[in-house]
């Protein structure tokens, strides 16, 4: 036993010596002395000028550690006098005794007021690419053996896993960045992060809070970000992949246009992988914007440089309210007819491809009771960004998000005094900077569509948009009993923008398309045929009006004209020649049995010339024009009666049977008025008759006078005969004209 007594006094006395050592060189010996040569040192290494200006701290035993104070490191060449970082106090230790087992124990790293300059020339060539690069190589070196031959993958593992460290704390940090390719200026200040004992493939706790401002570039006005995160990380060095569990993240943005500053959160597991490509991966994904959230996952690819970017996400929203969405980030929420709108929407969405092309591949918009699916494609490769797609959906009402003052001017429509005030007028304020810098091609089919108030049912349409000029060629759908065939044409490549609409309408039931439309009684009812062909361009809906040119046809059978009864305007018109007042209860309709007419419209005004409608009871042709800048009317219907008009309630006009009788219509849309002048007709044509009957009198009276001549031929007795002849024809006509008049 005595030689272990022996040994272990040896092992004391040697263990004495060392401490001895160490308590000799930590008093006698200074740092400071050595500046110079980590100065050149790191010039060395590095390639750049390295200043030590406080004084360096060195500590040997129990830990090893070293304290600098003011040190600065110099910027790569081409980049200016301003350093690339500062320091003002780093402070790191190490412990001596696992450095015996070939083991990294940091003990802790804590540095402040730390300061970064990165910088990209107009090259795109950075400031750190050449350190990046010597660090590259130091790495390389440092997972190679003894002999200089490359480790193998359990020997580097267990050379990456003997490093550990206890905590780094990064205080007062501030990094700026000067992009002078784009013109972007950015600063991260203030920057904060703690992390707690780290050690390769082992989770540890992070801390981080951050502020960045940005100005220039493609920014159009200065950007403040802040944000605040925690979470377990996972750095493993020698797989190079990098992962945070748990993430809880809070984001602030401020300024870029915004009312007030946003906010918006995000819970996530990330995990970053740099390897031949590198990849980052957002799993179990919540993010929120006011009562907004979003969860599913995200995948990028192609972060490296070099690499192309690629996405694959799957995400679901809940179902939020936009205008409260828009309120809650100091946005004015749209003005729109239903105050119900906007206000139950949800998303779920497939997303892979490329920043540049973008597939959504299906996706599924639920608005309101709107469900819309489908595929899309965002292309950003052209000129242009393209956007294609194809949908399916079920309804659509678009009047539930018209403003209001649309839905007033469908339903209420103009004055009614033929005068209109330009301060009612109604701004078109089309997004024409984003209908210009967008093209579109999709198609779409729907099984209902509500749009200024027309129904439309089964619709097939297909959309092209190109430099501003967009198309819907063709519009098929069912309406109103009939088939609808039309395109419709929206053109703001000048600054007036362009509209034009052509629409064939088969078998249509007219009455309940416009029922629809003015929501109010048609002034139109029957089924029939409707074809318009329209053009017209204008910032307002009164220069809508003016500008408004175009054709149209229509053929339509058993139906009616509202507003005007020609019979009982006719029979009231002969009730007044006989001072006599009629009552009738009757509906103030005209009903016919077949109408047809052609249309032009030239500057607002539309111009019919042709119009025909018969009825057993009527015939009616109709020429004149109205005016839609004024709502103003001036029309004549020329009525022929070639039936008995008793069936409708009214005595027989048979004596009418047979005149044109001509109605003037003028006013206004709203209060329009009829007039028949049927006394200067009437008087018309029983003077005509009158004296057709005049002349055969006056025949058949000379034919007597003859025969009473021919009687006395003496002088004094023709005379006499002459006078009285003549006397009684006058009294015969007199009389004939009274009774023809009455």
């Amino acid at each position: 036993m005595k030689w272990i007594k022996r040994l272990l006094a040896l092992i004391a006395i040697l263990l004495l010596l060392v401490v001895i050592v160490a308590i000799y060189l930590v008093a006698t010996f200074d740092a400071n002395d050595y500046k110079e040569r980590i100065e050149a040192e790191v010039r060395d290494a590095t390639g750049r000028e390295l200043t030590l200006e406080g004084p360096i701290g060195l500590t040997l035993f129990p830990n090893l550690g070293l304290r600098l104070e003011e040190a600065r490191l110099g910027n790569a060449e081409g980049f200016g006098d301003d350093p690339f970082a500062e320091l003002d106090v780093v402070d790191v230790s190490l412990a001596v005794m696992p450095l015996l087992r070939r083991e990294l124990d940091v003990r802790h790293i804590e540095a402040d007021g730390v300061r970064l300059n990165l910088a990209r020339d107009e090259d795109g060539r950075t400031n750190w690419e050449d350190l990046t690069e010597r660090a590259e190589q130091a790495r390389d070196e440092a997972v190679t053996g003894d002999n200089g031959e490359e480790r193998t993958a359990t020997e580097s593992r267990l050379a990456m896993e003997r490093i550990g460290i206890a905590g780094v704390t990064l205080t007062n940090t501030r990094v700026h960045w000067d992009d002078r390719m784009t013109g972007l200026q950015a600063t991260l200040d203030p920057f904060r992060l703690e992390v707690g004992r780290f050690r390769p493939g082992v989770e540890t706790p992070l801390e981080m809070e951050a502020v960045i401002r940005a100005e220039g570039g493609d920014l159009d006005e200065p950007v403040e970000f802040a944000m605040g995160l925690e979470g377990l990380m996972n750095v493993d060095l020698l797989s190079n992949r990098y992962s945070i569990r748990r993430l809880n993240a809070n984001f602030g943005v401020e300024g870029a246009g915004l009312p007030r500053p946003v906010g918006i959160s995000l819970e996530t597991d990330v995990a970053l992988e740099v390897a031949d490509e590198t990849k980052m991966r957002f799993e179990r994904v919540t993010a929120g914007l006011g009562d907004a959230r979003l969860t599913g996952l995200i995948e990028l690819a192609g972060l490296g440089a070099g690499e192309e970017l690629s996405v694959r996400s799957e995400l679901r929203s809940n179902t939020f309210s936009v205008p409260d969405l828009m309120e809650g980030l100091g946005l004015e929420p749209p003005q729109t007819n239903d105050p119900d709108a906007f206000k139950r929407v949800a998303l779920d969405l497939s997303a892979s491809g490329s920043l540049t092309s973008l597939e959504l591949n299906p996706f599924l918009i639920t608005v309101d009771d709107t469900r819309l699916t489908g595929n899309a494609r965002w292309d950003t490769s052209g000129e242009r960004p393209l956007f294609d797609f194809n949908l399916s959906g079920n309804e659509l009402n678009l009047d539930r998000y018209l403003p209001p003052e649309v839905e007033r001017a469908r339903t209420e429509g103009g004055p009614s005094n033929g005068e209109r005030d330009d301060d009612d007028d109604i701004a078109i304020d089309l997004p024409v900077e984003l209908l210009r810098g967008i093209d579109v091609r999709g198609e779409m089919a729907l099984e209902r569509l509500d749009a200024l108030g027309m129904v439309m049912r089964n619709i097939q349409l297909e959309i092209r948009a190109n430099e501003g000029d967009w198309r819907i060629d063709p519009l098929e759908a069912q309406a109103y009993e009939g088939q609808l065939s039309s395109r419709v044409r929206v053109d703001v490549r000048e600054d007036t923008p362009r509209y034009e609409l052509a629409a064939d309408l088969a078998d249509l039931d007219i009455g309940a398309l416009l029922e629809d439309m003015q929501g109010d009684d048609a002034r139109l009812m029957g089924i029939g045929d409707l074809e318009l062909d329209i053009a017209t361009r204008g910032n307002t809906v009164n220069a809508l009006r003016s500008a408004l040119n175009g054709s149209g046809s229509m053929q339509f059978s058993d139906g009616a004209v509202r507003g005007i009864n020609v019979a009982q305007v006719i029979r009231r018109a002969e009730a007044r020649l006989r001072g006599e007042r009629l009552e009738e209860d009757e509906p103030n309709q005209t009903d016919f049995s077949d109408l047809t007419g052609t249309f032009d419209i030239r500057d607002g005004v539309v111009h019919n010339d042709d119009l025909v409608a018969n009825s057993p009871l009527l015939r009616v042709r109709g020429e004149g024009s109205a005016d839609l800048t004024d709502d103003t009317l001036d029309y004549l219907v020329n009525t022929t009666i070639v039936g008995t008009l008793e069936g409708q309630g009214g005595r027989s006009l048979e004596d009418l049977s047979g005149i044109r009788l001509p109605i003037r219509i003028s006013g206004t849309f709203g209060d329009p008025s009829f007039r028949l002048d049927l006394e200067d007709i009437l008087r018309e044509r029983f003077e005509d008759d009158v004296r057709d009957r005049l002349g055969e009198e006056e025949e058949r009276l000379r034919d007597r006078l003859m025969q009473r001549l021919d009687g006395d031929r003496s002088d004094d007795a023709e005379g006499e005969t002459e006078e009285s002849g003549e006397r009684d024809l006058r009294r015969e006509l007199e009389r004939g004209l009274r009774e023809r008049l009455r």
